[in-house]
């Protein structure tokens, strides 16, 4: 009895820390097939496991300031592609590509971001064309 009864408290155990891990890493909230493209204000950014956050105000098209929150890859990812903790300060002035919210919600996931003089950094690499899309001719 002592023996089912330890199994069954460790089953149950497991379920509960495995649930929070179920929920984590979906991207079925956000438009993946639209990139947004926004001049911002950088207002923070958070060099954290397990993503990095990105802090931006962005004006909306009736020129109001809107707080947005940008998720970004772990600084274990960042770092091989060139960033530091110090790539974005507050006050700096960028333009973010991201994956908006579905719901309208001020949040994203960043591809990257440029800077005034035209360099820029990858939060993921550019997403590969349809194969079944073929090129178009550069005439």
């Amino acid at each position: 009895m002592k023996v089912a009864f330890a199994g069954l408290l460790t089953v149950f155990g497991l379920a509960l820390i495995a649930n929070p891990l179920l929920a984590h890493h979906g991207s079925a909230g956000y438009d993946m097939a639209k990139m947004t493209i926004r001049k911002a204000t950088v207002t923070g950014f958070e060099w954290t496991n397990p993503h990095s956050q990105l802090f931006l105000d962005i004006e909306d098209e009736k020129g109001n300031v809107v707080h947005w929150t940008i998720e970004a890859p772990p600084p274990t990812i960042l770092v091989e592609r060139g960033w530091t903790r110090k790539s974005l300060k507050p006050g700096d002035m960028v333009t973010a590509h991201f994956h908006a919210s579905k719901n309208g919600a001020p949040v994203g996931i960043l591809q990257k971001v440029y800077f005034g003089d035209g360099t820029g950094l990858w939060a993921y690499p550019d997403p590969q064309p349809n194969p079944a899309t073929p090129p178009s001719d550069p005439k």
